[in-house]
């Protein structure tokens, strides 16, 4: 369950592009702003009148620096100007908040000073989309089809959209392990009649990805449905979805 009291950031996650690149995070800062801009006129009354503009967002992320296959530099040093689908996460567990995005990695430092453990940094800037504040529907391996528990997410608005991020970790199992994602959504918690919202592309490797559905849409129950097929399949998922 989401946090209703002040607690201790020690329990949270980070994943960029389908990599979990928590266990070599130290600090994540995200920072989301609106334009502040002037719309004072004569008749203001002697004070100055601010409205919001364009908004923006941007991603610091600072942690420990490792190379080999699924560790940061893999990913970060081959990602310089490249969108990435991030989501990061207060509080790991089902039900809980995630914040994700698509975003650029615009600058990826290394190393430092001599006797210390060698870091990286990284910022990172929103590409498109909102920062959807949503929640994870799965946050583990599965290994046999079924559906994430489901969410009552609210109706979607003319205005609005269903969003919708997926991060594969891990893969294993023989005979083409896939897994293939369906957003649904129904007008009552035990989904007697699903709808189909978005189909994703399958996976069968690591990566990520990041959809939306457009309203109106009158239902409120959202989950997601997973189809997987292989031998002795196995694919670690993080997942997470909201209405912005």
């Amino acid at each position: 369950m989401e946090r209703s009291r002040r607690f201790v950031f020690n329990d949270g996650k980070l994943f960029l592009g389908g990599y979990d690149l928590s266990s070599h995070t130290t600090s994540v800062n995200l920072e989301i702003n609106a334009e502040e801009l002037d719309s004072t006129t004569i008749n203001s009354g002697g004070f100055t009148e601010k409205i919001g503009g364009l908004k923006d967002s941007s991603l610091q992320v600072d942690g420990f620096y490792e190379a080999g296959a699924n560790k940061p530099d893999a990913l970060l040093g081959a990602s310089i100007g490249s969108e990435l689908i991030v989501s990061t996460v207060p509080d790991a567990g089902v039900g809980n908040i995630a914040y994700f995005m698509k975003s650029k990695l615009f600058q990826y430092s290394i190393f430092g000073e001599i006797g210390e453990i060698a870091p990286f940094s990284i910022t990172k800037n929103q590409s498109a989309d909102e920062v959807v504040r949503g929640t994870i529907q799965i946050d583990s391996a599965l290994t046999a089809s079924g559906n994430s528990t489901g969410t009552q997410l609210g109706a979607v608005g003319a205005t609005e959209k269903c969003y919708a991020a997926i991060h594969c970790y891990s893969v294993s199992g023989t005979s083409s392990p896939t897994i293939t994602f369906k957003l649904q959504s129904d007008d009552n918690s035990s989904f007697t009649s699903p709808t189909d919202r978005i189909t994703f592309t399958s996976i069968t490797a690591i990566g990520a990805d990041f959809q939306s559905v457009a309203g109106a849409i009158t239902d409120q129950y959202w989950r997601l449905n997973f189809t997987i097929s292989g031998t002795n399949p196995s694919f670690g998922i993080h997942a997470a979805i909201g209405i912005e």
